[in-house]
């Protein structure tokens, strides 16, 4: 009879242990994708603030440096 409680007691341990396992997994994977995002959402606002920045450069221009700087990006 104590062989039978034991190995209960012992299939419960190991499922209780594989469910932490499981939920650890789900919250480091979790916890990854937060990172990944918040990383791919700093790019992106680091390139809308400098393409803010560059607009607001070619708004101060005046018609003809415009034009002046689009002749130069015509191949030659």
């Amino acid at each position: 009879m104590f062989t039978t409680y034991a190995g209960l007691a012992l299939a419960l341990l190991k499922f209780v242990n594989n469910l932490m396992n499981f939920v650890d997994r789900e919250q480091m994977m979790k916890a990854g994708a937060d990172a990944e995002i918040a990383k791919v959402s700093a790019a992106v606002l680091q390139k809308t603030q400098a393409g803010k920045a560059m607009m607001e450069k070619i708004n101060a221009m005046d018609d003809k440096t415009v034009d002046s700087g689009l002749t130069d990006l015509e191949p030659k």
